[in-house]
């Protein structure tokens, strides 16, 4: 066809289309009728027009990793799982030199999660990211690692020696908080590392941000974005050069263990996310990972569904996919908004540590997770499987295999713990109790 379709057309501004709106409601309000507002605090509209459109030219990377999750038992099987398809490795350990001479012969990235760290030298290579994070362990332990003095004198060494900078993010997802909450507690913890180490303006600071994503597609989009905007934001203020690394895997706050075979729709939607939303390193959750020891067969899924994104849906193809999208924009900005502001309230108030030993962190969260329960039990929150379309037929109990619900241990810590859980797990503990009986 040579001519071109679009010239027959006058352009409609913004203006004329919310008339148009205005006129098919018949009298009815536009904004109780067509504005959805969220826990975030953000107005959600029915349209997006590029005359209210701002671009924010937000970098994305060049290429992202299919990256697994091992154990120290598998570190000789590494060979063995690239040839499947993995391209990157996550190994958590508190003993990195016993492993450093079998990971070298490994071509592709290693992120060693470092459980503790006590001023050892560590082999350096472009291929190795380090991360250290003692305020996760405060937060999700209750306790430091040895106290806080001694950790964060700890985390200084670490920084120093690695020039990086690590924030595991992970737990305010997984616990219930909202995207706006986490990302303002994202960046109170790496604004107190950055206060915690010296010599931030020599050389590039590497910063890892490990997040968890859950199933609001274009929410979780926007929030990767939003990261990268605030990270460039308070790093800016400091004139520190520093290259972001994210590495984002599906959250558990959502998954179910009745019906799990959904757990690989909510898992692709949201690794999805975790491409669109800039991520470097992308580790997908075992469908059956909440109740079954992990095995071979979930593993393959679970790498395949990268595999088949990146190689059979192209998603490797295109760098920033999403820009130029007018409601992602929008979202990435007001979201970066809402949670700066959540911030600066947070560093007037002593800063983060600070707020968790007053609990204030952890009530917010709370009273967070107590709406989505509201929500998930009147089903305005949806988990297909679990209270939408239930299959009665489902049993489960013979096939658990490991803890499922967190037991409350009593022990003494100096701050409460923040949980991790997930949404079905009351209704889970009744479906159980039903097929005992």
């Amino acid at each position: 066809m040579d001519k071109s379709l679009f010239k027959d057309f006058n352009p409609v501004s913004e203006k004329e289309w919310k008339q148009k709106i205005q006129v098919d409601l018949k009298g009815r309000d536009y904004n109780s009728s067509m504005i959805t507002h969220t826990d975030e605090g953000i107005d959600i509209k029915p349209f997006y027009h590029r005359e209210s459109n701002e671009e924010l030219n937000i970098p994305s990377p060049k290429q992202w990793f299919v990256t697994e999750k091992i154990n120290n038992t598998e570190i000789q099987d590494l060979k063995i799982l690239q040839s499947k398809g993995t391209e990157a490795f996550w190994l958590n350990t508190d003993k990195p030199q016993d492993f450093t001479g079998s990971l070298s012969v490994i071509d592709g990235p290693i992120i060693i999660n470092l459980k503790s760290f006590n001023d050892s030298k560590l082999v350096q290579n472009s291929n190795l990211h380090y991360a250290f994070d003692p305020i996760h362990h405060l937060a999700k332990t209750g306790n430091w690692i040895k106290n806080q003095a001694e950790d964060l004198n700890n985390h200084q060494s670490y920084g120093e020696q690695t020039k990086t900078l690590c924030v595991d993010a992970r737990i305010y997802h997984n616990s219930g908080a909202n995207i706006t909450q986490q990302l303002a507690y994202s960046l109170a913890q790496l604004s107190t590392y950055l206060k915690n180490i010296k010599n931030t303006k020599a050389g590039t600071l590497k910063i890892l941000i490990f997040s968890a994503i859950g199933p609001n597609y274009f929410f979780e989009i926007a929030k990767l974005k939003a990261i990268r905007l605030l990270v460039n934001s308070i790093c800016k203020a400091r004139e520190i050069k520093y290259d972001l690394k994210l590495i984002s895997e599906p959250g558990y706050h959502h998954m179910s263990i009745y019906d799990y075979n959904v757990n690989m729709l909510r898992s692709t939607s949201e690794c999805m996310s975790a491409i669109l939303g800039g991520s470097d390193f992308i580790r997908n959750t075992y469908y059956d990972e909440i109740f079954k020891n992990k095995n071979n067969f979930s593993q393959r899924i679970s790498r395949n569904q990268l595999l088949i994104l990146k190689h059979e849906s192209y998603f490797e193809k295109v760098e920033n996919i999403a820009d130029g999208t007018y409601y992602i924009n929008y979202l990435t900005k007001a979201l970066a908004e809402k949670s700066l502001d959540i911030f600066k309230g947070i560093e007037t108030s002593g800063g983060l540590i600070q707020q968790l030993f007053d609990g204030k962190i952890q009530q917010k969260i709370q009273d967070q997770f107590k709406s989505n329960l509201v929500k998930f039990k009147n089903k305005e929150l949806k988990l297909v499987g679990v209270n939408q379309y239930k299959n009665k037929e489902d049993k489960m109990k013979a096939q658990i295999e490991k803890e499922v619900f967190p037991s409350k241990k009593s022990r003494k810590t100096l701050i409460k713990p923040i949980p991790i859980r997930r949404i079905a797990q009351e209704l889970e503990k009744k479906r159980l109790l039903e097929e005992s009986a």
